[in-house]
């Protein structure tokens, strides 16, 4: 019964040492790479903000100012894997959808802002944009929203690298049009989830040059001048490093048209982030699976492959020294066992007679039988005369 113990206990060593090994380059490695249909939906909500509502009036198009309102912007990314399959990139890269709707809440309606929309093409593993598959971006607006352009992205996108490090990284910013640092800022808690804050601080820049109404620098002007268009933000991303998903995002924008002589008109002003929903459901799902992929790429390894070693190794002792110690025992037990010896006679070797022995002195003898008949005959006659 011990033996069998014992090859059991090596069978099970020998299997946690296998899955210890085959943790990292085998399981994490089919883990740590995003998916070519990602699907996910993002809102986002600011309160108090100054935006322009571009929108159909019965004077025609017009341009309204709204001030300290709430806006809400609603992001879905979809992933096309019949794309990066169509290019023959399927293994190492994805094509992702990008969509998003501003509306903004007036008079207790929501009225729609802007429409966006991007197709980028991403390394599964690092984040990073490749554009392997026809990336685009829309150039139309609410009326049009499929007119769309030849795009080049570069940077990350839409998330962090899994393993992401406290370094610096290149973020996409679409106002730009090109990437900008993210830094490092510090680990904080969100939801019971551990995330690496980064933080990108893009000072303000003229980002386009546009035709716009007159009347939106002074009420009552005519026609239209031209503005440029400024840009500042300040974005803050809260990522989960395992992964490199974004859980929580925030942006400080400061988007506005000015022009000679005129103050600036908010274009698009004020601090939008993810809403509590949103933060709580990605803390939740990423949360979980960013502990799973750590713990694969971590301490894993070691967790299965000590308890292994120590379990070949008794598994070992029980099969193979416990053996020997019972076969010891059996020649012990044979060494010492005695057969039963017959009881011999008793038998005394020969002695050679000495000389004295075998050639006795007999002259005593000898004078006694010679005078033994005259004493007796004496004797007789002594008392034959009495």
């Amino acid at each position: 019964m011990r033996r069998v113990l014992g090859f059991v206990a090596i069978a099970l060593g020998a299997l946690l040492i296998g899955l210890g090994l085959l943790a990292r380059p085998f399981m994490y490695d089919r883990l740590a790479i995003v998916p070519l249909d990602q699907e996910t939906t993002s809102v986002s909500v600011g309160q108090n903000m100054s935006v322009l509502y571009p929108h159909e009036s019965e004077d025609g198009a017009v341009i309204d100012k709204l001030t300290g309102v709430t806006v809400q912007n609603t992001r879905e990314v979809n992933g096309i894997p019949g794309i990066a399959q169509e290019y023959g990139v399927e293994d190492t890269q994805a094509f992702w959808q990008s969509s998003s709707v501003s509306r903004a809440q007036v008079d207790g309606e929501w009225v729609d802002l802007s429409y966006s929309d991007s197709g980028v093409s991403i390394d599964r593993r690092t984040g990073e944009a490749t554009n392997c598959c026809g990336d685009y971006r829309s150039t139309g607006d609410l009326d049009n929203p499929d007119a769309v352009e030849d795009a080049t992205h570069e940077g990350l996108v839409f998330k962090f690298p899994f393993n992401v490090q406290k370094e610096t990284y290149q973020w996409w910013d679409a106002d730009l049009g090109r990437a900008f640092p993210i830094e490092f800022q510090d680990e904080e808690d969100v939801f019971g989830t551990t995330t690496y804050r980064f933080q990108q601080v893009i000072p303000d820049e003229v980002v386009a040059t546009r035709e716009v109404p007159a009347s939106l620098f002074e009420e009552g002007l005519e026609g239209n001048v031209a503005a440029d268009l400024h840009y500042a933000n300040t974005r803050t991303l809260w990522v989960e490093p395992n992964t490199g998903v974004v859980i929580k995002g925030e942006e400080e924008v400061d988007k506005t048209l000015q022009t000679d002589g005129q103050q600036p008109v908010g274009f698009t002003v004020g601090t939008i982030g993810f809403d509590d929903e949103t933060i709580q459901a990605n803390a939740d799902e990423w949360g979980a699976k960013g502990n799973l992929l750590g713990l694969l790429r971590g301490p894993l390894t070691w967790y299965l492959v000590i308890p292994g070693l120590l379990l070949v190794g008794l598994g070992a002792f029980l099969a193979f020294m416990g053996r020997s110690a019972s076969g010891d025992s059996e020649y012990a037990d044979e060494a010492t066992h005695e057969e039963p010896v017959a009881a011999q006679p008793d038998f005394e070797e020969p002695v050679e007679p000495t000389y004295e022995e075998r050639y006795p002195d007999r002259t005593d003898q000898f004078f006694e039988e010679a005078t033994a008949p005259e004493a007796e005959s004496r004797t007789t006659r002594r008392e034959l005369s009495e």
